[in-house]
């Protein structure tokens, strides 16, 4: 059942005659106003001769009555209002806009509500973001890596998509770490991570940070065309790369095919496996098996049978 919206239109006008800051004191005062309308409409009966007092009296109490629930229900009004705006949160995540503007004690537990709901909510949207990015390379997280891969390859799956997987990772980290200190380390995982945020960027390629210096690349492309168009990708890397901090930096490239019929763990096996081994991939020969759709880079780029 949707809730009926607050309206805090009749709350104004009723303020407006109410001329207190605290809620107690706009209560007892309309307290006092409702209880002087039976004592009004006795004061009638009196002065006026032959009116029905007793008439009078009961008009005036039902009158009184009548007033005190209605203002009662009023002042309560912001109150309900900011209920309203905590359970949206709670059950929807939203963050409900609520007046500024409105005068004493009521006035200010709405600004101070609003601000409370506004800054939790900025909060979460950071704290979500920290939990889905890498801060050091400001791409997606292992965590997230890991979440866009299952659904690459269950859409692969259900579409018939050809899915490649590149496995990239710089060369040496270790040594500048050991040479120049963990922020050496650091500013060459930095350079990696803004030079694949410019390059992979087709509409088909999604990047990410995997494990230790490794970096993931998802395409939803050929096997033939992520080979072009990584070996591009390498090239440009290295002239870039020539005279940076540290020395040149240079990274090796590793492919893997999903297989037909292969599932998400067996394909994150072989990830987490065979091209691990591919850190050497450039001095290495291609398998002797065409089927095992696992390649260096280089070995790949002299392939002709698959």
């Amino acid at each position: 059942m949707k809730a009926t919206p607050v309206t805090l239109a009749p709350y104004r006008r009723l303020a407006r005659w109410l001329p207190f800051r605290q809620l107690d004191a706009q209560l007892s005062a309309l307290v006092i106003a409702a209880g002087l309308l039976p004592l009004l409409a006795l004061l009638t009966g009196v002065l006026v001769p032959g009116a029905p007092r007793a008439t009078l009296v009961l008009l005036g109490v039902l009158a009184g009555s009548g007033l005190a629930l209605w203002g009662i229900q009023q002042l309560m009004a912001p109150l309900r209002m900011a209920q309203a705006a905590l359970r949206l949160r709670a059950v929807e995540g939203r963050v409900q806009p609520l007046p500024t503007d409105l005068r004493g004690e009521m006035g200010e537990l709405l600004r101070h509500l609003r601000g409370a709901l506004e800054a939790e909510a900025a909060q979460g949207q950071t704290l979500q973001a920290l939990s889905l990015d890498d801060s050091l390379s400001g791409l997606p997280n292992r965590r997230f890596a890991g979440e866009y891969l299952r659904l690459a390859v269950h859409a692969a799956e259900r579409t018939g998509a050809r899915l490649t997987v590149a496995l990239i990772d710089p060369a040496h980290i270790a040594r500048r770490n050991e040479e120049g200190g963990m922020e050496a380390g650091d500013r060459a995982i930095r350079e990696v991570g803004d030079f694949l945020r410019q390059w992979l960027k087709r509409k088909s390629d999604w990047v990410g940070r995997w494990q230790e210096d490794q970096f993931i690349a998802v395409m939803f492309c050929e096997h033939n065309h992520a080979i072009e168009y990584l070996e591009n990708l390498k090239r440009e890397f290295a002239r870039r790369m020539q005279n940076i901090e540290g020395g040149p930096l240079k990274i090796n490239v590793g492919l893997a095919e999903l297989r037909k019929h292969e599932n998400l763990k067996e394909f994150d096996a072989r990830l987490e496996t065979e091209l691990r081994l591919e850190k050497c991939m450039e001095a290495r020969q291609p398998p002797a098996e065409p089927s095992a759709k696992v390649y260096s880079l280089s070995g790949s780029a002299t392939r002709r049978d698959y």
